[in-house]
């Protein structure tokens, strides 16, 4: 009875020859009751014993491919066989067999009717699956292959031109997942498993299942950025409503040709940067950050905000000795957002710290704390409601004498 069809190893008893000239015996017998299985890679051949193996000294086996001719592929040196494997086959491949006796004194008997066989095949990995759900990778993931002969799996994925390549092995038939990493956000791709045996043999490919990266956060929109505060601006935003998304980052540049750099990262739906500098313009891009890190798309475009200006500078009139007090005198702002003035007196040298004489709501100043041939020197400024001055004005030089 045949019951082994897939031996690991040719059997040492067989020889392999090329093609020579044979001489036909017909009175030699004839190998009849052929019988075979097949497997991936190996035939197993059973045949029924000779009548009268005296007359033999063994077994020749010939193979034939389709468009090909029989030859010779071994020599089973034993009369009393009954049995033969022909390894190292194609999968899924048609042969055709014939085996004939060989005689005491080298002749060689008719052949046997021929006997047509085709491979088998490793049935391909079930059950295979693609997650969609993680950030920048791909999960392949299937049944472990029923097969025990299984050694390893080859997951492939296919390429733009529409091919199927290698890209990992996971070796062990239980070991059963695969993540192909690295991968772009919102991104799809097409996968297949491939088992293979310890012999090399490989499966028909599984389905094609198709796995996707996690999209990115939707971005965020109705950014404002304010123009009238001092030093400093204020970015406000819609919040998201995707529940993953765990924070905002906020990017900025002085320019909008800049490269935008990530000033900030907050949890609220606003945030404040402090520019320290009057008058600056600054632009940003805000984005919003999920669990997984994942950045939504940078804006195209940017919001551009400011800081607030300093007010305009008063213009000097009038500065003039009388009655022993300095007189100064300066046009109005006519700028709702100046409430009030402030005079500077320098005294002697120009690298004195001067007085400061604020809260002025008129447009005029008398100074009557002078000491006589003293030189002063006076600037004045506008100041707005948050304490911002404007820039100094003309200095005017007076001296007190008596």
């Amino acid at each position: 009875m045949l019951v082994s069809c897939a031996p690991t190893r040719k059997n040492n008893v067989l020889s392999f020859f090329g093609k020579k000239e044979e001489t036909l015996n017909p009175n030699l017998p004839i190998v009849q009751g052929i019988k075979t299985i097949d497997d991936v890679q190996s035939v197993g051949f059973e045949w029924q014993p000779v009548s009268n193996p005296g007359l033999i000294d063994g077994f020749v086996l010939y193979r034939m491919q389709a468009d090909q001719s029989f030859r010779r592929v071994a020599i089973v040196r034993n009369p009393l066989a009954t049995h033969y494997y022909d390894d190292g086959l194609t999968p899924q491949t048609q042969y055709y067999y014939q085996i004939a006796t060989i005689g005491k004194n080298g002749g060689i008997s008719r052949a046997s009717e021929t006997i047509s066989v085709r491979t088998s095949f490793i049935n391909p990995v079930e059950s295979v699956f693609a997650s969609h759900v993680e950030p920048k990778e791909i999960k392949v993931f299937w049944s472990p292959h029923p097969n025990p002969s299984i050694d390893k799996y080859i997951i492939q994925r296919e390429g733009s031109d529409g091919k199927f390549s290698n890209i990992g092995v996971v070796k062990n038939r239980l070991y059963v997942e695969y993540f192909d990493k690295d991968l772009p956000d919102g991104s799809a791709y097409r996968y297949r498993v491939i088992a293979e045996s310890f012999e090399g043999a490989k499966s028909l490919p599984s389905a094609v299942v198709t796995g996707r990266t996690k999209e990115p956060p939707i971005g965020v929109t109705s950014v404002q950025a304010s123009n009238n505060l001092t030093r400093k601006i204020q970015l406000s935003w819609t919040p998201s409503d995707q529940k993953d998304v765990v924070s905002y980052r906020i990017y900025a540049a002085n320019k909008m040709d800049e490269r935008f750099k990530n000033i900030a990262e907050t949890n609220d739906t606003s945030y404040l940067d402090n520019v320290d500098a009057d008058g600056v313009q600054r632009f940003y891009k805000v984005v919003a950050v999920d669990k997984y890190n994942l950045e939504s798309a940078m804006p195209t475009t940017a919001i551009q905000g400011m800081t607030l200006p300093r007010p305009a500078t008063p213009m000097i009139t009038k500065g003039t000795i009388e009655d022993g007090q300095a007189i100064i005198e300066w046009q109005p702002i006519q700028d709702g957002r100046v409430k009030g003035y402030a005079v500077y007196r320098f005294d002697g040298n120009s690298s004195s710290k001067p007085l400061r004489f604020g809260d002025i709501t008129k447009t005029r100043f008398v100074d009557n704390n002078m000491v006589s041939g003293q030189k002063y020197r006076y600037q004045v400024v506008s100041v707005d409601g948050a304490g911002l001055e404007s820039n100094p004005s003309k200095e005017v030089e007076l001296r007190l004498d008596r």
